[in-house]
């Protein structure tokens, strides 16, 4: 599905309707997404002359439709192509396939709230920014169970850390530790995965799944977008962090109310309404293959991977201190 996102997101001709300059759009009346509050923006490098693509999009919260910049919504890395990478940040956040457009919405919008809470891991480009380690009960997802066990016969151990932020969305990281000789002596690698669920059981296998794809990128050399920095970062951390035992965190736990037929990822939506969301925004992508579907989901109030921390949530940023002054 990841595959299929790319190379749908890449489609230009499918997905742009309109080149046009921001001041020119905006003249006309068209409903622009708020540029200057969003994730991925850079608006120091904004040219509200220069011409750019747009792709279409509708407005959860007010149902109208919106128009937004190709850059945040496809996912075109061809160098030779002039997309505004100054201004804009293109990455594959709140981009989702799957073969019901409800459920790859969800998904999209799970990513979103992911990031959210990465937001500083990815920004300092360390785990510095997690929690200790937490432990799940068992006998709660068999199929974590399961997985843990065949790690554990394998000799390896895995971490959980919950970060989980004032939205009440469990987020979970899992980290397997290895040990490695190097020309130093001694030491520790992680290999790390982060996922967003509505269970924190279901968070946790998704981010153990995605910690055993990053050890065997790790291995085989093909995560070539991590900095030297983070490995290095987090092995001062390890080496200054005072050992302790995991204790049993608990989680903030939503409960959705489903109204009749509404789709699946309503309920989501309006909690993150409710807790300071302003905006949620989807840009369904044509694939041009009956029953699949891609979406981009971009929302207002959430955090982004992207340029600077000016416009970090002041929630992050106290739970960032709270989090750095316990023992």
């Amino acid at each position: 599905m990841e595959a299929i996102e790319g190379a749908v997101a890449e489609d230009t001709q499918s997905h742009i309707v309109s080149i046009d300059s921001l001041e020119a759009m905006r003249a006309r009346g068209v409903d622009v997404i708020p540029l200057e509050t969003l994730g991925r923006v850079n608006v120091d490098n904004l040219d509200g002359h220069q011409e750019r693509a747009w792709v279409r999009g509708r407005s959860v919260r007010h149902g109208n439709d919106v128009f937004a910049p190709y850059e945040l919504i496809g996912l075109d890395f061809r160098a030779d192509f002039p997309w505004d990478r100054r201004a804009f940040h293109m990455s594959s956040e709140g981009l989702a396939a799957g073969f019901d457009y409800d459920r790859a919405i969800l998904h999209a919008l799970l990513e979103l709230v992911e990031n959210d809470a990465c937001f500083l891991i990815d920004a300092f480009e360390t785990r510095i920014a997690a929690s200790g380690p937490i432990t799940l009960k068992r006998a709660v997802n068999p199929a974590l169970d399961l997985l843990m066990a065949h790690i554990s016969e394998r000799g390896l151990s895995v971490d959980f850390f919950n970060l989980t932020t004032d939205i009440g969305i469990p987020v979970v990281m899992a980290s397997l530790r290895r040990s490695i000789l190097t020309v130093e002596g001694p030491t520790v690698r992680h290999s790390a995965g982060v996922a967003c669920r509505l269970t924190v059981h279901d968070a946790a296998l998704a981010a153990l799944l995605e910690a055993i794809q990053a050890r065997l990128t790790d291995i085989s050399g093909a995560r070539d977008d991590l900095s030297p920095n983070r490995y290095q970062m987090d092995h001062e951390i390890d080496a200054k962090r005072p050992p302790r035992d995991p204790v049993e965190n608990g989680f903030p736990c939503v409960t959705f109310t489903s109204k009749l037929a509404a789709p699946m990822w309503q309920p989501l939506a309006d909690h993150l309404f409710a807790v300071g969301v302003d905006d949620i925004y989807l840009f369904p992508l044509t694939t041009g293959v009956e029953g699949l579907h891609v979406v981009r989901t971009l929302a207002k109030g959430l955090n982004a991977t992207g340029p600077g921390l000016q416009r970090m949530k002041p929630a992050v940023l106290e739970q960032f201190l709270f989090r750095r002054a316990r023992p």
